[in-house]
């Protein structure tokens, strides 16, 4: 909870020291110098809250920390979205030892009030309709009809816009791959679905079947394994690069498939990913796992 008469100011920032070996060394180095990890830093901004007598909430969701940053501009070396060594974690979590906020990087006056600093779990959006990112790309080049669920599952909500066409460095790769018509013929890193934070098939219960919903509109889309193994499904993924289904997984009533260019889409406009055959000529789809990483809008179901 804070107050500012500088809400415009660049450069705010937060530090947790935590489970570090010294508190004071590792929030002076930011792991650039030996034994100097530790120290969690994330940015903050106050622009959108603008000047205010009152006092106002700031949430800073935690996968936005790393303890690797310049100890020059205090600007992130490494990304948690992009390495999970540098994320916070539980364990450190239980040894905070030293909260620090921060001026940095930025020329201009500063004057900041803060009342508390707390944790909160995050909020169950399951609930209600689904809460939408509001980062997107300008509105020429949106082809969603709604903004990406900020609660996407298997970690896609920690990673952002890097090899895409991006208006803005803070958007979700969900907005640039699925939603930005300018990245139509591309598609999310390669072997995304295994990254170490991410861990698509050890993740999920090799005994049932899951089912995808869209990471827009939250319609299910595909449900795997079926008429198949766990393990050939994951094979099939792993040969490609990319989760890849067949026909008795997709739920074709959800899906537009252009085979003439390969583009597969579900009805509420959100690109999915590819429709590629085969060597035999069989339809197989392989799919960005951030178009598919929705929840299942209660809601929608309800009507």
């Amino acid at each position: 909870m804070v107050r500012s008469t500088t809400p415009d100011y660049a450069g705010y920032r937060v530090t947790l020291a935590a489970n570090a070996l010294s508190p004071a060394y590792s929030c002076g180095g930011g792991s650039s110098l030996p034994f100097s990890g530790g120290c969690y830093k994330a940015k903050f901004s106050m622009s959108e809250l603008g000047a205010s007598e009152d006092f106002q909430e700031i949430r800073i969701p935690l996968n936005q920390f790393s303890d690797h940053w310049s100890p020059a501009t205090g600007e992130h070396t490494k990304e948690c979205a992009d390495d999970a060594s540098v994320c916070l974690t539980a364990k450190a979590l239980k040894k905070i030892e030293r909260v620090e906020i921060w001026a940095e990087g930025a020329l201009g006056d500063v004057h900041l009030e803060i009342k508390s600093i707390s944790f909160s779990k995050a909020q169950n959006l399951g609930q209600e309709s689904l809460q939408q990112s509001k980062v997107r790309p300008s509105a020429p080049f949106d082809q969603c009809k709604d903004g990406v669920q900020d609660n996407l599952n298997y970690k896609i909500s920690t990673r952002f816009c890097t090899q895409h066409t991006c208006e803005t460095a803070d958007m979700p790769i969900a907005e640039a791959v699925c939603c930005d018509s300018r990245n139509l013929p591309f598609a999310e890193p390669q072997f995304l679905f295994e990254a170490p934070d991410v861990n698509l098939f050890d993740s999920l219960d090799s005994s049932k079947v899951t089912t995808f919903y869209d990471s827009v509109c939250g319609i299910p889309l595909f449900q795997a394994p079926i008429n198949r193994t766990f393990d050939e499904w994951k094979a099939e993924s792993q040969e490609h690069g990319w989760p890849s289904f067949r026909t008795q997984e997709i739920m074709s009533e959800n899906l537009v498939v252009d085979e003439e260019t390969g583009y597969v889409t579900s009805t509420c406009g959100t690109h999915l990913g590819t429709y590629l055959p085969d060597d035999t000529g069989k339809p197989r789809y392989c799919i960005d796992l951030s178009c598919i990483s929705g929840n299942k809008d209660s809601m929608l179901f309800l009507q």
